[in-house]
């Protein structure tokens, strides 16, 4: 077989990586399945797929992204994950368009955590419908990482790299939205 060659969208771009391998049969542990339904998300996000269906909703696809969809599309036991697959590669949205997210697939996000309760934030505030937005699950997910990870963007009162978790504690309602909302665009899923 020759060595493959072909690039993003065929146009000198970076090399695409092969794509997750398919289990042919359910894994019995729940987190392997998930792990599996991220790969395929973020690989079909490298490949450019979302890009494909922000030009044209009823796009075929072709080459190995098409392949790959196919063959997940074939994997009866993928059946039930695949739509949160599929709402990982929604385009950025407003703050109203991300409000009229439903269906499989998402989760309600609060900009704002839910546990600034314990840091004085009132439940007003937290539960206001400002403060929340269907997600893509697995993007909800990838936030969560994100908030848990330090980071050199923030820091705590001696200096050492904390997680934005760690930092937002004791931080006012403001500050906390600008990270929620940071959070957002940075994944991918509110407009700047």
């Amino acid at each position: 077989m020759p060595p493959r060659s072909w690039g993003i969208g065929h146009n000198q771009g970076p090399l695409l990586e092969d794509p997750p391998d398919i289990p042919a049969a359910k894994p019995d542990n729940e987190s392997e399945i998930w792990d599996f339904a991220k790969a395929a998300a973020r690989w079909l996000g490298r490949a450019g797929l979302r890009r494909v269906l922000e030009i044209e909703l009823e796009a075929t696809v072709g080459g190995p992204v098409g392949d790959f969809l196919l063959a997940m599309e074939g994997a009866y036991w993928l059946y039930q994950y695949l739509p949160y697959i599929y709402v990982y590669l929604d385009a950025p949205k407003t703050w109203e368009e991300l409000q009229q997210n439903q269906g499989t697939g998402y989760d309600n996000h609060h900009v704002v955590e839910q546990w600034s309760r314990r840091d004085g934030i009132p439940d007003a505030l937290i539960d206001a419908d400002d403060n929340q937005a269907p997600i893509p699950t697995l993007k909800h997910w990838d936030i969560n990482g994100w908030l848990d990870t330090p980071n050199a963007a923030y820091k705590d009162s001696q200096g050492n790299d904390v997680s934005p978790r760690q930092y937002m504690r004791g931080k006012s309602w403001e500050e906390r939205r600008r990270i929620g909302i940071d959070a957002l665009i940075r994944f991918g899923m509110l407009k700047p």
